[in-house]
Parts: C-alpha cells; sequence; structure tokens
C-alpha cells in the first residue's frame, strides 16, 4: 500500500505477541478502573453516556442512561498506567512512523495516545473527519501520523475505521469511495493527518478496541498542543522513562 498516494496503510507487526498481551492487560485494567468510577480515568474519559447524548444520531437505540461509566474514549493512557510506556517503546511503532512521514527515526515525536473503544453491541459510529483540523494536537505542516492498534482484530463486522482513498489530496473527496481496511490484532492502520475517515456503530457481539497513537516530526510548528504525558518525546526518552 502507497501511504503517500492512499492516505492509509495496514502495518503488519507493529506489536509482537509480549507487547500486544502487556497491551490488553494495561487496558483491561484502565477499563475495569472507569467502570468502577475511579477519578484519574473519569477524568480523562468520555462515556457511552456522554457520545450517545452528544451525538444520539451516531448511537441510535442506546439508551444513554445505562452506559455513565462505560468508557468510550480514554485518554493520556501513560498518565493513567506508566506500563503504556514500555509498550509504545516498541520499535517498529517509531520505525514505521519515520518511514511514513519521511523523516529519521530520531525526529519522530510522539504527540498524544488514547483508548478508543466500540463495545460490542453498544458501540458508537465515529462520525467522517479529518486528523489535521482536530483542536487537540495538530501541526500548521500536516506532518503528523495516526497509528490505530486494535487489540482484538478489526472488521467491518464489528464497526472498523472506514477511509476514503486519496482524501487526504482531494478537499472535496466523496465518501462513498471509502472502505473498510481489515487490520488484525498486532498490526495497525495508519493514517495521513488529511485523510476522511469515520466508522460505523459496533452491534456485533465483538469487542474493538483500539489504541490510537498519534506522531509527528521534531521541529514542525504546532498549532494547537495538549499537554499529554511525554508529549514531543522521541524514542530515547521513552526508553529512559521505562528504566
Amino acid at each position: 500500500m502507497d501511504f503517500a498516494s492512499q492516505g492509509y496503510a495496514v502495518i503488519d507487526g507493529l506489536l509482537d505477541d509480549s507487547s500486544l498481551t502487556a497491551a490488553r492487560a494495561l487496558v483491561d485494567r484502565v477499563v475495569r478502573q472507569h467502570r468502577a468510577g475511579a477519578a484519574a480515568p473519569l477524568a480523562c474519559g468520555i462515556s457511552i453516556t456522554d457520545v450517545t447524548r452528544q451525538h444520539p444520531r451516531r448511537n441510535p437505540d442506546i439508551d444513554p442512561q445505562q452506559w455513565a461509566n462505560e468508557p468510550f474514549i480514554i485518554g493520556d493512557l501513560i498518565a493513567l498506567d506508566s506500563r503504556f510506556a514500555a509498550v509504545f517503546c516498541s520499535e517498529a511503532l517509531w520505525q514505521c512512523a519515520a518511514a511514513l512521514l519521511a523523516c529519521t527515526p530520531d525526529e519522530v515525536v510522539f504527540h498524544f495516545c488514547n483508548l478508543t473503544r466500540k463495545p460490542n453491541g453498544i458501540g458508537p459510529a465515529v462520525g467522517w473527519h479529518r486528523d489535521a483540523s482536530n483542536q487537540y494536537f495538530a501541526s500548521e505542516d500536516n506532518r503528523t501520523m495516526r497509528l490505530l492498534l486494535p487489540l482484538q482484530g478489526m472488521s467491518a463486522a464489528n464497526g472498523a475505521t472506514a477511509v476514503v482513498p486519496a482524501s487526504h489530496l482531494d478537499p472535496g473527496a466523496d465518501i462513498d469511495t471509502a472502505l473498510i481496511p481489515d487490520v488484525p490484532a498486532g498490526a495497525g492502520l495508519a493514517l495521513h493527518a488529511a485523510v476522511l475517515h469515520g466508522g460505523s456503530p459496533n452491534r456485533s457481539a465483538l469487542e474493538r478496541d483500539v489504541i490510537v497513537i498519534q506522531f509527528g516530526v521534531r521541529g514542525s510548528t504546532l498549532r494547537h498542543h495538549a499537554d499529554e504525558t511525554l508529549a514531543l518525546a522521541g524514542r530515547e526518552t521513552f526508553l529512559a522513562f521505562c528504566r
């Protein structure tokens, strides 16, 4: 897959079995804490109730009152459990980011991470959007990319992310040309900052937990900059943090 021309790519082998097992255990822990009403994950999170009330058309037939502690998004994962940083030290992640951002590995910097969930049966849709327009962490030159790392595998069956190929080169791209890549657990879906993407609700019996990591290039001028744990750190800083 030509990332430069298509604006997305499925990259195999980003998390080995050990890292994938660790990531699943850490995610399970923060999700259970959120469900139990722990203050830290709730402060970093958006619940199924929140998103259903804000965007009812994205989660039809779901009663928002029932899901106040069921997380949809949990942000700043490293702040909640520093062991996430060890998972994100994976050399494959940083090499992938360098290749797709067309820079050297030591120019790659971490921007942020979150857990985005579509729990089985109640997972909401994600509206069509381009990450370049976000107001959390964005650069003036659009030299950012996101890696979506599914922990169970992602497909049309469980509300996977759909992408409009080459839409990063076409502001008027039509969502009728969207496709839904299959992304196995341990692989990643790489998204250009300007590619158009979204996703349908998950009404299947399958879970869909995805770790989202955004990388950028050292020296890019940032239009929006969040105060997230290890923001703007390179891999060497991650490795030192994990020692």
